[in-house]
This record gives C-alpha cells, structure tokens and sequence, in this order.
C-alpha cells in the first residue's frame, strides 16, 4: 500500500497533475502523522494496510461531506475540487470497498 502511494506521488510529479499531487501530498501527510503516533505507541512499522485503508476511507467520507457542504453554499467549483480528491483516492481502495 505504502509503495502504491509513492508511486503515484511520483506519477503526479511526473505528470505534473496538480489536483493529483495536493492530494497525494495530503495522503501522505496523513499517513505520516498516524505513523509517528503508532511509533509513539511502540509500533516501529507504523499503521498497518488496514489502517491505512480505514484512513483513505475517512478521507473520502471527510470530502464527500464538505462537497456537500460547499453544493449547499453555491460553490460548485470548490465541490468540484472536493469531487476531483475523492476519485483520486478511491484509486487505492479494493473495488469492492470504493
């Protein structure tokens, strides 16, 4: 899992995408801050995998929410910002949970 989101920061680099690289820096971000609790928490690996999908899946919960929020406000493109993230990081759900 943690090599798929260094790949694809790489690939948003490359590709020079923006929207794709603020959102794999944010995933990244995220992950760093859970790892340096988890070995706080004397797990030298950090999160696991699951974890790790537990946290992408709050991300896109977290969103989907202010997409919401932003549709009520009448700001489509700022939902549509919000809208771009979430299909970014569905990209590493399993099908089933995306």
């Amino acid at each position: 899992m943690r090599e798929n989101i260094a790949n694809a920061l790489k690939e948003a680099l490359k590709a020079k995408d923006q929207v794709a690289l603020s959102t794999m820096r944010l995933i990244v971000a995220a992950l760093k801050d859970r790892d340096i609790v988890a070995r706080g928490n004397d797990n030298p690996d950090g999160i696991s995998d699951d974890e790790i999908l537990g946290m992408l899946q709050t991300m896109i919960k977290q969103r989907t929410e202010s997409a919401k929020m932003y549709l009520d406000g009448d700001r489509p493109e700022l939902a549509a910002n919000e809208e771009a993230e979430i299909k970014i990081i569905k990209n590493f759900l399993p099908t089933q949970l995306s």
